[in-house]
């Protein structure tokens, strides 16, 4: 498991998302004014302190999100058929981030494509 963050080339927020083994991303969030290892430590406290909330979209599908006082923001990176789906989806997660290490990533585009489809950002 690894936690990769995404600098944007512009000056925008820089952003994370956590990959599992095979590099499926298991969530995502936008970086603080912390280290990336400070980050990552922040997240593993949130996980631990906190229950998601887990919300219905119009269409029916179920997404977790945490956010914390001055603390990180974590979502999940995609949507769930089933709310049951959406809690496995974060017990993975929360599995996840205690095994987790520090990686880079290549720049964040703001392009469309593959990567800024994946980090949560519609495509134009």
């Amino acid at each position: 498991m690894r936690m990769q963050f995404l600098n944007d080339p512009r000056g925008g927020a820089s952003r994370w998302r956590l990959l599992s083994g095979n590099n499926r991303p298991l969530a995502m969030g936008r970086m603080g004014t912390r280290s990336p290892r400070d980050e990552l430590a922040a997240v593993r406290r949130l996980v631990r302190d906190a229950e998601p909330t887990l919300r219905r979209d119009r269409d029916g599908s179920w997404r977790w999100e945490l956010v914390a006082d001055d603390g990180p923001e974590v979502r999940c990176p995609g949507a769930f058929a089933r709310r049951i789906d959406a809690r496995r989806s974060f017990r993975r997660f929360s599995e996840a981030v205690e095994q987790a290490t520090v990686t880079a990533g290549p720049p964040l585009s703001r392009e469309p494509g593959p990567l800024t489809a994946r980090m949560g950002e519609p495509r134009r």
